[in-house]
């Protein structure tokens, strides 16, 4: 298979969809689009029918979203990354070992011709010991064009479940997930805890509430501070908004406290709030690291592109 002027990247995630056109050369986007139709949700309505079997319900939404972004009398090929591979996607594909360098050699790829003009190539999850992970595989060896991958250090991926990936002479080697965003949001929303904090915009005064949750829970954990959120509420009265910072420096904390030691190279990518809040929680945490390298909302975008591309090449060879 030769290597496309154009390619389409799909992302499926758990939750949304995302199709879009890219230039192979430069990896501009000329079309997108998306969708709330992710693969849980596609998942669900597959099960509720008995019509198609699961590969074909699965891309007849596939081809009836890539008209909008392209002709289908087209030659086109479907770079797709995420849950699209998982037990709920569309064809589950296994985990590849770890470790991987930073081409992604050795995740195994797999590629469905739904028709004579249209090819979607799909991309192995990574396992290490008893972790996983299924999508940022692909990020992270777009990752790799922005790290000093050859020197040894962590890339953390904050997220609803963070993913820390150390890599070391130009291989990701091991894989740890944290499930900070879930534990946060279930706290916020189910917790007795709950009412007792309340998002707000960050202050000076929220800030130190935020960096002392960080030191508790990178020294203690956060688990014998949970409840005194709920007793400083009751007792005294402390500002919600407030203890919504220190509930999340806790639990952040909680996460980043192995790094205390840490004397290599870490690198961060988040976009929006979570950026700033992972940045005060490592300067506060690893302060024996070699550096800090933190990289914004467009590169991480542009990290997805550019594994996807990699994988194309890859199969094309």
């Amino acid at each position: 298979m030769s290597i496309p002027k154009k390619f389409i990247s799909c992302d499926w995630g758990t939750s949304n969809f995302r199709l879009r056109l890219i230039d192979t050369e430069t990896l501009d986007v000329l079309e997108e689009l998306q969708t709330n139709q992710g693969v849980k949700k596609m998942y669900n309505e597959y099960c509720a029918q008995r019509k198609f079997d699961r590969g074909n319900f699965f891309s007849r939404y596939l081809i009836e979203q890539l008209a909008q972004v392209t002709s289908l009398d087209d030659d086109n090929v479907i770079v797709a990354s995420g849950m699209i591979t998982s037990s709920m996607g569309m064809q589950e594909l296994g985990y590849s070992e770890m470790p991987f360098n930073e081409g992604g050699d050795n995740l195994f790829s797999k590629k469905l011709s739904l028709s004579s003009k249209l090819s979607v190539l799909m991309v192995s999850g990574a396992k290490s010991g008893d972790d996983v992970m299924r999508g940022e595989e692909v990020q992270a060896i777009g990752m790799a064009s922005f790290l000093p991958i050859q020197k040894e250090g962590v890339l953390i991926l904050p997220g609803t479940h963070s993913k820390h990936l150390s890599f070391k002479d130009s291989k990701y080697t091991d894989l740890n997930t944290f499930m900070t965003g879930e534990m946060f949001e279930l706290f916020c929303k189910e917790s007795i805890i709950g009412s007792s904090v309340e998002p707000g915009e960050m202050n000076d005064e929220a800030k130190a509430h935020f960096i002392q949750g960080v030191r508790l829970g990178a020294t203690e954990g956060y688990s014998k501070y949970l409840f005194k959120i709920r007793a400083n509420d009751l007792i005294s009265k402390v500002d919600k908004k407030l203890s919504y910072y220190y509930l999340s420096g806790l639990l952040i904390g909680d996460e980043l406290g192995y790094l205390k030691d840490h004397t290599g190279i870490i690198c961060m990518a988040a976009s929006g709030k979570i950026n700033n809040l992972y940045q005060l929680a490592l300067a506060e945490v690893a302060q024996k690291r070699q550096e800090l390298l933190v990289f914004d909302e467009e590169i991480i975008e542009k990290a997805l592109l550019i594994g996807q591309k990699r994988i194309l090449e890859r199969y094309a060879k």
